[in-house]
């Protein structure tokens, strides 16, 4: 069944779009790279983590994500098949949901925890972390500046 996409609203601005995983992205693929099956092992601990990132109040995303944070909500997309940023989104996230987001390093991997409003957290990661370093910027600045 076709996923609608979200669009940017009007005068939307999007200030910073970085490629993320689910948290344990990395390490599901370094396991399942000596094993059979290696796709569905990965695809396993995807539906852990996104299972408990739904009931913690995150939206829906695919395994692999294009972020973007606009000056009004954080978007998350499927990069397209060429591996480029999306036209349209799968889901957004309002600033109102998040009460703070950190990141940090582990080894190689960049991780960055959403410390929803509720009290639960969310992780997400990426092998190259600058981006994702500034997207957490960028969100705490919007956070800081709403009422």
């Amino acid at each position: 069944m076709p996923r609608e996409l979200l669009e940017l609203e009007p005068d939307e601005k999007v200030l910073v779009v970085t490629r993320a995983s689910f948290r344990g992205a990395a390490a599901a693929s370094m396991r399942a790279t000596f094993s059979l099956g290696s796709g569905r092992m990965r695809m396993k601990s995807f539906d852990a983590w996104h299972d408990a990132a739904i009931a913690s109040g995150f939206p829906p995303v695919p395994p692999e994500m294009f972020v973007a944070a606009t000056d009004r909500r954080i978007l998350f997309g499927k990069p397209t098949f060429w591996g480029t940023a999306p036209s349209g989104y799968w889901s957004a996230l309002g600033y109102d949901h998040i009460a703070q987001t950190v990141w940090v390093r582990h080894g190689f991997v960049t991780g960055v925890a959403f410390g929803m409003a509720h009290g639960s957290i969310v992780e997400i990661e990426a092998v190259r972390g600058r981006k994702l370093r500034r997207l957490v910027t960028v969100i705490q600045e919007q956070i800081a500046s709403r009422p």
